[in-house]
């Protein structure tokens, strides 16, 4: 029976090995995790949407020092780093307001009234007259340029045998944003994200980076929305506007996130 027994469980890894890109939880985690890093952007660290020029006058790059031991000190199973990669024409940038001034709906504030940080609400001449109301943002992250790079100082990993690592872009469509890591702000394309967690076999997502009120609530929200246990790590974390940034956090909390801190991780592992 020894020799019959062996033989299954060979046979049980031999199937188990080739089933590609699945990670199994090690014996004594709970959870299958990941670490979502997003938006850790020289454009908002130092650049032309900086925090510290924000209401908030946070220092992004505080979240980095963070981020890099977290890297350091906890083996999640997936790392993603995601990064806003727009277009030179996106919706989303206050210069581009003339662009598309002929959409602005009749409720929105008239182009000649509309200042950056204002939210604009324009309407699409499509099939379903999509309305879209979007805030006005300096320009930012355009595509291959140095403010949309992660920061130098972030700490890369790579792919090994026990970690899997996703680059997610984000935000390229030019009539849509998408602050979120899974969807746009529309909720007409979804990314590959969450097709990707699930190929690994994600079950809990630990999210850090910037902006706590603006992408990494949305990243946050909508983990929750695709059943993911949710983590925000605040202290890794850094915002546009206090007073926002607490109606989201308070928020998420009531659709079930939790907010810890950094040394509260390795407990959850």
């Amino acid at each position: 029976m020894g020799n019959v027994n062996a033989a299954i469980c060979r046979a049980v890894d031999a199937i188990t090995d080739a089933i590609p890109n699945a990670i199994r939880p090690k014996k004594k985690s709970k959870h299958v995790n990941a670490l979502l890093i997003v938006d850790v952007q020289y454009d908002f660290i130092d650049g032309s949407l900086a925090l510290k020029n924000c209401p908030s006058q946070h220092q992004g790059e505080q979240v980095i020092p963070v981020i890099n031991k977290l890297l350091d000190e906890i083996k999640f199973d997936v790392v993603v780093y995601t990064q806003d990669w727009h277009t030179p024409d996106h919706i989303s940038f206050y210069d581009n307001l003339p662009l598309r001034a002929h959409l602005l709906a009749k409720d929105s504030k008239s182009m000649e009234e509309l200042k950056v940080f204002d939210t604009a609400i324009f309407v699409f001449d499509d099939e379903r007259q999509s309305r879209v109301e979007q805030i006005l943002w300096p320009v930012h992250c355009v595509q291959h340029t140095h403010g949309a790079e992660l920061h130098q100082d972030l700490s890369i990993v790579k792919s090994n045998k026990n970690r899997q690592v996703i680059n997610l872009f984000k935000g390229y469509d030019s009539d849509i944003d998408s602050y979120s890591a899974f969807w746009d702000n529309m909720k007409i394309r979804e990314t590959t994200l969450h097709s990707r967690l699930k190929g690994y076999n994600v079950q809990q997502v630990f999210i850090v980076g910037i902006a706590t009120d603006v992408c990494v609530y949305a990243t946050a929200l909508h983990a929750l929305e695709n059943g993911y246990k949710t983590h925000i790590i605040k202290d890794a974390c850094r915002g546009v506007d206090e007073n926002n940034i607490n109606l989201r956090l308070n928020e998420l909390i009531a659709h079930g996130c939790s907010m810890i801190q950094t040394a509260d991780v390795k407990s959850l592992i």
